[in-house]
């Protein structure tokens, strides 16, 4: 297998959206973390990033900044 460079996987796989998160918002996400018996999913969604328990217990994390249209096209094969 032909290893690539990281910036190389990264130009092949563009950033979908970003969340900015705070101290107080990395802080809550820690602690759900920390009282959660299995791992905690981040979904990404047109409003904001939740983190959900296995339980179904969802707690909102932040707004998120989806990318400009033209990055969300499919890369070439």
């Amino acid at each position: 297998m032909k290893m690539r460079s990281p910036t190389a996987a990264l130009s092949e796989n563009p950033l979908r959206a970003s969340a900015k998160l705070d101290a107080g918002m990395v802080q809550m996400l820690s602690m759900m973390v920390d009282h959660a018996e299995q791992p905690v999913t981040l979904e990404l969604r047109d409003f904001g990033i939740w983190a959900v328990t296995e339980e179904g217990v969802r707690m909102f994390i932040g707004s998120m900044e989806k990318r400009p249209a033209e990055r969300d096209t499919p890369r070439a094969s």
